[in-house]
């Protein structure tokens, strides 16, 4: 029988071992390409996303170097003078430069009227060709919609290396259009000023025409640049990691570009990990065979103990001395085995010192209202009837000391009567002729021994509730014995609550509810829950319009304990 489990032990356990190392295997493949690819996506993403920071902070900073030229007060005058004809172009011309000087990218300009003749240029003759004079007019007759203080921007190209960026600024003067003022940013300067950066990079206005471009290959024959915003593209022949996003104003798009070639050195990796993964498999496989045939007798043996243990003598202990991990096993089960039976003993005494806790700290709840509203009437009585006041002092104190005596848990109910008296007369000062409460309790019931508090809890639900739809309310308890069960009935005439109400409090109240509503009611419900289980607790029955009733019963394994008057 031995050599039988054995060979079955030794079985598993190789065939365990081997599917374990297969499924390794592939993990640590798929961990090996994944990590290469994260690695390779992580920098590429990373750098892309610094790239694309420079690029914004470049095209922001021009952006902002341009139109705050346009707007200076002394650029709108000198404008304003020329297209008036008030003076020359030497005064732009130098303001221009000075703009240059403070710029890292250069910029020239065009002064024109509203015919789209040219006053004033800074382009060198040879430079001002028909094509840009027709597009620069093009241009600011759609600028004509721009407000007096707005720019109007777009994009020039002539089928040239690099497009420039312009910014036409509407002069008016005496709310009057005299003309246009247009900056062109030097796409060549742009390009130059960013020639220094490691990757590719592509500013485009809303329309995917090209501002700036690091490659002129990027760019469409008619200077256009349209692509995925994110994630990897082939442009002429090449693989990119790709990142876009709108500029913070909403004018331009900028694109970051970074070579992201096929890696094939990750075949070569993997083809390596596969060779070395299969030697390392044999090696592994001969290794637990032969650890295997010494383990399994020990492993039959120490199954063969706990059977013995669990079916036979549950007092039996573990006895082995072979050395090593499995005797250490052995010794650890015994030990385990004592821990429990000693912890079994602690945690049947712990649950019944929790559920005393408990308990205790139910019975001790006391509503913060009834003391506040009994001290209004001490402080109101103080002042028109001191004998009066000084007798609802004597009565409450006589509540308070009752409710917070934790050296029973248990009275006889005469006792929990006599509290309920004193709590009665608090109420009766307080309401005077409009409350009015009988209590019916047969003699037999007035010496059996019932939780602390049991009936003040529903009288206080009454009163709470009973006044809010009734000016004068009557409530009347009623208490008998029948056999083994005691029974209590405490009913208002406070116009009850709304059925459904009354049903989920019900409900809530069956199930000895933590979370319930009510929450004398539910203390006194886990209350009894807790001293005297399931079959004890609280019931409501509702007459909605007329009246409320709560029903309490207590029903112990035994009879409830009766003393002799």
């Amino acid at each position: 029988m031995l050599n039988k489990g054995t060979g079955k032990f030794k079985q598993k356990l190789l065939k365990s071992v081997s599917r374990k190392m297969v499924l390794l295997l592939l993990i640590s493949a798929l961990i090996f390409t994944m990590g290469q690819y994260a690695v390779i996506l992580i920098g590429n993403e990373t750098n892309a996303r610094s790239h694309l920071r420079e690029l914004e902070a470049s095209y922001q900073q021009l952006d902002h170097i341009d139109a705050a030229f346009l707007q200076d007060e002394a650029t709108i005058q000198a404008a304003q003078a020329v297209l008036s004809g008030e003076q020359g172009a030497a005064r732009l011309q130098q303001l221009v430069r000075r703009l240059n000087l403070q710029s890292p990218v250069s910029s020239e300009f065009i002064l024109s009227d509203l015919h789209g003749n040219v006053l004033a240029a800074s382009f060198p003759g040879s430079t001002l060709s028909s094509y840009l004079w027709n597009y620069n007019a093009a241009i600011c007759y759609h600028a004509r919609s721009c407000e007096e203080d707005e720019i109007y921007r777009s994009v020039y190209y002539d089928n040239s290396t690099y497009s420039d960026r312009m910014f036409v600024k509407p002069v008016y003067r005496d709310s009057t259009l005299l003309g246009f003022l247009t900056l062109y940013l030097s796409g060549a300067g742009w390009n130059y000023d960013l020639s220094e950066t490691n990757f590719d990079g592509v500013i485009t206005d809303l329309r995917g025409n090209i501002m700036y471009s690091s490659k002129q290959a990027f760019a469409s024959v008619d200077n256009k640049f349209s692509c995925n915003r994110h994630g990897s593209v082939e442009l002429n022949g090449l693989r990119y990691w790709i990142l876009g996003e709108t500029t913070a104003d909403g004018r331009a798009i900028i694109y970051s570009l970074v070579y992201y070639p096929r890696n094939d050195a990750l075949t070569t990796g993997l083809i390596a990990l596969a060779l070395a993964a299969a030697a390392w498999y044999i090696t592994a496989r001969n290794v637990f065979s032969v650890m295997a045939d010494s383990n399994a007798a020990s492993v039959e043996y120490l199954v063969q103990e706990l059977r013995y243990i669990r079916t036979t003598d549950s007092g039996h202990r573990i006895v082995m001395d072979s050395d090593d991990e499995f005797s250490e096993v052995a010794h650890q089960t015994n030990y385990m085995l004592d821990a429990l039976k000693e912890l079994n003993e602690r945690n049947t005494e712990l649950l019944r010192r929790n559920n005393r806790i408990e308990i205790e700290q139910l019975t001790a709840q006391m509503n913060p209202h009834f003391l506040y509203n009994t001290l209004e009437v001490i402080r109101a009585l103080a002042l028109f009837d001191g004998v009066k006041a000084e007798q609802v002092i004597t009565e409450l104190t006589q509540v308070l000391r009752y409710s917070v005596d934790f050296s029973r848990d248990e009275v006889p109910l005469r006792d929990d009567i006599f509290y309920i008296q004193n709590y009665l007369n608090i109420q009766k000062v307080r309401f005077g002729d409009r409350f009015h409460c009988q209590l019916d309790i047969a003699p037999e019931c007035l010496t059996c021994m019932v939780p602390k508090l049991l009936l003040q809890p529903l009288l206080e639900n009454s009163i709470k509730y009973g006044f809010r739809n009734t000016m004068d309310l009557h409530v009347r308890v009623e208490g008998r014995l029948e056999g083994g069960t005691l029974l209590f009935r405490v009913a208002d005439d406070g116009g009850g609550m709304e059925e459904e109400q009354a049903l989920e409090l019900q409900a809530q109240l069956a199930s000895h509810d933590r979370n319930s509503p009510s929450i004398g009611l539910r203390n006194l419900s886990r209350r009894l829950y807790l001293k005297y289980g399931s079959k004890s607790g609280v019931e409501v029955l509702n007459d909605e319009g007329r009246g409320f009733e709560v029903l309490v019963r207590i029903e112990d394994r035994r009879e409830p304990a009766c003393i002799k008057s």
